[in-house]
C-alpha cells in the first residue's frame, strides 16, 4: 500500500474518487501517531491521505515524478558499528548494506523497515527505531533476535541474528499468552527461511502474512528454521 493525499486525487479524478478507496488515514499534529477516519469525517482534504495499492494507476501517476530518493539517508559504517556494538552481535551483511547503501529504514512491507540511530526510521515516524525495541524487550531480543519490521497490532517482524541464513519469522505478541512459563517463540506466526528469502519475496510482492502458519503454534514445539519443499514451492520468485 502507498499514500496520497486526497485533495490531489479528487483534484485529478473527482470526489467519487472516495468510492474506490479502501481507507483513510490522517497525521495527528501531536505525537505524529495516525489514525482511520471515515469518508463524513470534516477534516480538510489536506491532511487525509488515501490508502491505495502500490500498482493503481492513480498511485504511480502521482509518484511518476517523485524524485527517487532513499526516504533516509544510509548510515555511516561509523554509527552502524557503533549500533552494532550496542548490540552485542554483528548484522548479517545484507542488512548492513541496506542501511549503509540504500536507506536507514523507511522502506519494505507493513509499515517500512525499521531504521537505526541515529536519524533512522521509526515505528509509526515517532515510535521506536530497531535498536529502541531491541533494547526496550530484552526477553523477546534475546531469543527472537534483531526487530526489521512493525507489522501493526502487537506483531513484529524479528531477524535471528544467530541461525545460518537469518530466518525472520512474524511474532504476535498477543500469541505469546504465558510470559512467565513460555518461551517468546510461542508467539512465532510463521517464518522464512532466511533474511534473503524474506527480501527476495516482498520485492517480488509475495505476501508473507499469506505464507503457511506454523501448525498449532503449539507453545512447546521449537519454531523451524527452514521450510519445508512444498511451502518453498508456493512462493512465486
Amino acid at each position: 500500500m502507498v499514500y496520497v493525499p486526497m485533495d490531489w486525487l479528487k483534484r485529478e479524478y473527482g470526489e467519487n474518487i472516495s468510492s474506490r478507496i479502501h481507507h483513510t488515514l490522517q497525521p495527528l499534529r501531536e505525537g505524529g501517531s495516525i489514525f482511520q477516519l471515515s469518508f463524513d469525517d470534516p477534516t480538510p482534504d489536506h491532511l487525509i491521505r488515501a490508502a491505495l495499492e502500490a500498482g493503481a494507476p492513480e498511485a504511480v501517476k502521482y509518484f511518476s515524478d517523485v524524485p527517487h530518493e532513499p526516504p533516509y539517508p544510509p548510515i555511516s559504517q561509523a554509527d552502524l558499528h557503533a549500533c552494532e556494538q550496542r548490540i552485542g552481535h554483528e548484522l548479517p551483511e545484507l542488512l548492513r548494506r541496506v542501511y549503509t547503501e540504500v536507506s536507514n529504514g523507511g522502506f519494505g512491507p507493513s509499515y517500512d523497515l525499521l531504521g537505526l540511530p541515529p536519524g533512522g526510521h521509526r515505528q509509526l515516524e515517532s515510535g521506536p527505531d530497531a535498536l529502541d525495541r531491541y533494547e526496550e524487550r530484552p526477553e523477546v531480543s534475546s531469543v527472537l533476535g534483531f526487530p526489521l519490521v512493525y507489522a501493526g497490532c502487537s506483531m513484529y517482524w524479528y531477524m535471528s541474528l544467530t541461525q545460518p541464513g537469518n530466518p525472520v519469522c512474524l511474532w504476535d505478541d498477543d500469541a505469546w499468552d504465558f510470559p512467565e512459563e513460555q518461551s517468546p517463540e510461542a508467539g512465532i506466526v510463521t517464518v522464512a527461511p532466511s533474511l534473503a528469502d524474506w527480501f527476495d519475496g516482498w520485492v517480488n510482492g509475495y505476501n508473507w502474512f499469506d505464507h503457511p502458519p506454523i501448525p498449532g503454534n503449539d507453545p512447546g514445539r521449537e519454531p523451524p528454521t527452514q521450510l519445508d519443499g512444498d511451502a518453498l514451492d508456493q512462493i512465486p520468485y
